[in-house]
């Protein structure tokens, strides 16, 4: 990517900058939140330059469920480091102010995962997952009796899944004495 102080080099950098201010896996959708944030640029402009900084190998999509995410390559990271003094400094505040606002919610929702899918009988069937990287972390299928249940079993795996899974595991290694 050559440098460009306007247009889409600009705006190539400042997508950068920002995958690298969150610190944290981001989807293509919440970077476009981002960017529109601190920038006139739309989404479509946006989708184009990120399709064009995985072609150059400055980003990569890695699948995760239903959407992929964004991590910065050290090509990427060499990038944003050597040029990112170029953004304007109110735009780089507004950027780090957002992810620093926003860096656990989307860590959360691009990390936890919760479905449910409803049966003829009335029951449901909760998927939790926690996922990573490398792919699912934890995944666990629960039928449940009936939607109250499932949505409050949702909802404490959305609040809590950490600690959630933290006792699962606990509860299944200990020793038995």
């Amino acid at each position: 990517m050559a440098f460009f102080p306007e247009g889409q080099g600009r705006l190539k950098l400042l997508i950068l900058y920002t995958i690298k201010k969150f610190r944290t896996p981001i989807s293509r959708e919440q970077l476009c939140t981002a960017i529109a944030t601190v920038d006139d640029a739309d989404f479509f402009d946006v989708s184009q330059l990120v399709a064009e900084l995985e072609q150059e190998m400055y980003i990569i999509a890695v699948p995760a469920r239903d959407q992929h995410l964004l991590y910065l390559t050290p090509k990427g990271e060499e990038m944003v480091t050597t040029f990112e003094c170029e953004i304007p400094k109110s735009a780089r505040d507004e950027v780090a102010g957002y992810a620093d606002d926003n860096r656990e919610r989307i860590k959360r929702s691009n990390c936890v995962f919760c479905d449910s899918l409803p049966k003829p009988d009335g029951s449901w069937i909760l998927t939790l997952a926690l996922l990573e990287r490398e792919g699912t972390m934890f995944e666990m299928k629960i039928h449940m009796p009936d939607a109250k249940l499932t949505n409050t079993a949702m909802d404490v795996w959305l609040n809590d899944a950490e600690n959630v899974y933290t006792q699962i595991l606990k509860r299944l290694t200990r020793s038995m004495d």
